[in-house]
């Protein structure tokens, strides 16, 4: 079964998407709470991935101390880290939170963060949404111990690995922490413009 996208002209989203991508300033009536899409496979792809990485390095841990195999280990593991972070931040974080950012390099050099939203949350479903918040803490709490651990071991070259999950898990927690706030902040200021209105055409 074809899975809704509810990022497709059906919701209006704050914020202005980038070049390449197609606009979501699209505002239609919101449907019933009965008619909310559900991800299972964007799910279970969010989850699998991160799974993935972290078994393979310490599978190919295990395995490199019998037959030394280290490079073909260190290169499906990046595989698995790359994905991971590709999906989340493209994939699974906009149909299960709602949410979407990214990066860019102005010409003066300095960084500029974007933040997409769903309006509508009620299009949200709070089980997912639970998995998608606490895997995206979770997992790179997890690489963080695995980081020291391989330091204190004086495994130098699986350290840079764990580096490299750890520095591309916190890109996304941190993106997704600001993509958070700047919505609760965008929603504030509607509910302040609305109250304002509100009063105004009262009087």
């Amino acid at each position: 079964m074809k899975e809704e996208d509810p990022f497709d002209n059906t919701y209006r989203f704050t914020g202005q998407a980038p070049p390449g991508l197609e606009p979501l300033d699209v505002e239609t009536p919101p449907p019933p709470l009965t008619q909310n899409a559900s991800h299972p496979k964007t799910v279970i792809a969010h989850l699998f991935f991160k799974i993935a990485a972290l078994a393979t390095f310490l599978f190919s841990d295990f395995v490199t101390q019998l037959n030394s195999n280290f490079v073909v280990s260190f290169i499906v593991t990046v595989i698995f880290i790359a994905v991971d972070f590709w999906i989340t931040k493209n994939v699974s974080g906009r149909l299960l939170v709602g949410l979407r950012w990214w990066n860019e390099v102005k010409p003066d050099g300095k960084n500029e963060w974007i933040f997409e939203s769903l309006e509508n949350e009620t299009a949200v479903k709070p089980v997912q949404s639970r998995i998608f918040w606490i895997s995206l803490f979770v997992f790179p709490l997890v690489w963080c111990i695995l980081f020291l651990s391989q330091i204190f071991t004086l495994k130098w070259n699986w350290a840079i690995l764990c580096a490299l999950a750890l520095a591309l898990s916190t890109a996304n927690v941190t993106g997704y922490v600001k993509c958070a706030k700047d919505a609760r902040k965008r929603a504030k200021q509607a509910a302040a413009s609305f109250i304002l209105k509100t009063a105004v055409n009262q009087i």
